[in-house]
């Protein structure tokens, strides 16, 4: 079906399970977790994200997250709000957060450009988060 602009709506959106968002608690021990995250982080995933990581945020003895993103093909503006909320929750509680990239570049690019990685200290591809102070965006 077509809409009056003559274009087919449904080639608007990608075909394909690329568009899709896998996230996957692991508990590591009963103090830690390990989130995977897999596909594509944008305005339409970035929320099964954020519900993933509040959920794992509120679990009692908790002492630190880390978020992997080594299968994540496309981190969007909505992702890196969810990181940066991620960030600053543990902060708040004095938990540890890192994310792991295990060589997605273009994943730190997009953190990079956010404003969010100045003083990552990166560890055998785990970039550990400082806290976060002030705004996201650079000056």
């Amino acid at each position: 079906m077509h809409s009056p602009t003559g274009l087919d709506p449904a080639a608007l959106v990608p075909a394909g399970p690329e568009r899709f968002l896998s996230v996957t608690p692991r508990p590591r021990d009963a103090r830690h977790v390990v989130i995977d995250v897999v596909g594509h982080v944008d305005a339409f995933t970035a929320p099964l994200l954020r519900a993933c990581l509040r959920t794992q945020l509120s679990r009692p003895g908790l002492r630190g997250l880390t978020l992997d993103v080594g299968g994540v093909d496309v981190l969007g503006a909505p992702g890196v709000a969810v990181i940066v909320e991620a960030a600053r929750r543990c902060r708040r509680r004095g938990l540890g957060f890192r994310v792991r990239a295990r060589g997605r570049g273009q994943v730190l690019l997009s953190l990079e450009a956010a404003g969010v990685v100045t003083g990552f200290r990166l560890e055998q591809d785990v970039v550990a988060v400082p806290p976060l102070t002030g705004s996201v965006a650079r000056a």
